[in-house]
């Protein structure tokens, strides 16, 4: 079952070790994570968005949707851009738009169990689910802009320390 990871749990159990530190010292810088996260998807827009223009522009004639393509790569390039101009200003874009999300996610949720009521035994537990999903959207909501600061880096603050959770479990069971 967990094949060579059996033989070196050990090196598993130090890379969960690893992520839990990385998440914790996360946590303790959330501004400065929330930055790096912001500055990272940066990047990857604007790595994105030139090689799509360099598709569009020059591998694309006579393409019905070639004009379509380029506008699109315009936009990572922008979104990019601005998010090295800027980061906290879209650190706080994204901020508002996680919320939105959220609230439109749970209120979705809430849709399905309701729809589900008569099949599922369980249509409370998902509608409860979409209840705290709209809440958590409506705290983000109300604490922007100021959520915007810290609210991506504990994000990923919290994937790390779950993900070396996640590691250091599947070391201890492979050891045993």
């Amino acid at each position: 079952m967990f094949g060579d990871v059996k033989e070196h749990w050990g090196w598993m159990l130090a890379v969960g070790v690893f992520f839990v530190a990385l998440g914790i010292a996360g946590l303790m810088f959330l501004p400065l994570v929330t930055v790096a996260t912001v500055l990272f998807f940066g990047a990857l827009a604007i790595a994105a968005g030139v090689v799509q223009l360099y598709n569009g522009v020059v591998h694309t004639h006579g393409w019905v949707s070639r004009t379509v393509n380029i506008v699109m790569a315009l936009l990572y390039i922008l979104f990019g851009v601005l998010a090295f101009w800027n980061p906290v200003m879209t650190a706080a874009a994204i901020t508002l738009a996680m919320a939105a999300a959220f609230i439109a996610i749970g209120l979705l949720r809430i849709v399905i169990a309701w729809q589900h009521r008569s099949e599922l035994s369980y249509w409370g537990w998902i509608a409860a689910s979409g209840v705290i999903t709209v809440l958590l959207g409506i705290l983000i909501a109300v604490s922007w802009p100021g959520a915007a600061l810290w609210l991506l880096g504990l994000f990923v603050s919290l994937d790390l320390l779950f993900s070396g959770a996640t590691f250091i479990g599947l070391a201890l069971a492979a050891r045993a």
